[in-house]
C-alpha cells in the first residue's frame, strides 16, 4: 500500500505541476496579448507533448490512488473519496469546456508568428477570451487545492 501511496502522491504532483505551469503561461501570454510569446509556448507544448504526459501522470495518479484504497482496506465510498471523485470530474469538465479555445489560440498564434495570419487577428481572438483562459486558470488552481486539502484532511 505505502508504494501505491508514494507513486499516486508523485503522479499527482507531476500531473499539477506540468498543467499548473502550462496554463499559467498560457493564461499570461493571452492576458498580455503577447502572440509570440503564446506561439513559443505553443511550439514547445507540441514539441515536448507535455499535455500527453500530464495525461499519463493524471491517469497513473488515479490508477495509483484506487490502488492504495483498494489495499489499504478504505472503503471506495468514504465522503472525502467520493468529493476527490467529484473534483477530478469537474478538473476533466472544466478541461473540456476551456482546452479548445486554448489550443485554437495557440495553433492561430503559431501561424501568425510565422507570417501566415495577421497579427491583429490573433490579438482580437486573445482579448475576446483572455476571461476565459483565466477563469481555466484559476479553476483550475481552486480544483488542485480542493483535493488536496481533501486528500489531507479527509474532512468528510
Amino acid at each position: 500500500m505505502l508504494i501505491f501511496k508514494a507513486l499516486h502522491i508523485l503522479s499527482m504532483i507531476t500531473m499539477i505541476t506540468i498543467f499548473s505551469g502550462g496554463e499559467f503561461s498560457y493564461a499570461f501570454a493571452i492576458w498580455r496579448r503577447d502572440v509570440r510569446a503564446l506561439a513559443s509556448l505553443h511550439r514547445m507544448e507540441k514539441q515536448s507533448r507535455s499535455g500527453i504526459v500530464g495525461l499519463v501522470a493524471l491517469l497513473a495518479g488515479i490508477a495509483f490512488g484506487l490502488l492504495t484504497a483498494a489495499t489499504g482496506g478504505l472503503d471506495f465510498f468514504e465522503g472525502w473519496l467520493i468529493a476527490a471523485y467529484v473534483l477530478v470530474a469537474v478538473f476533466f469538465v472544466n478541461v473540456a469546456l476551456s482546452a479548445r479555445t486554448l489550443i485554437r489560440l495557440g495553433d492561430e498564434s503559431m501561424e501568425a508568428d510565422a507570417g501566415q495570419r495577421p497579427v491583429e487577428e490573433v490579438v482580437r481572438d486573445m482579448v475576446a477570451s483572455r476571461g476565459r483562459a483565466v477563469l481555466f486558470f484559476a479553476v483550475n488552481v481552486a480544483i488542485f487545492a480542493a483535493i488536496i486539502l481533501d486528500m489531507v484532511l479527509k474532512p468528510f
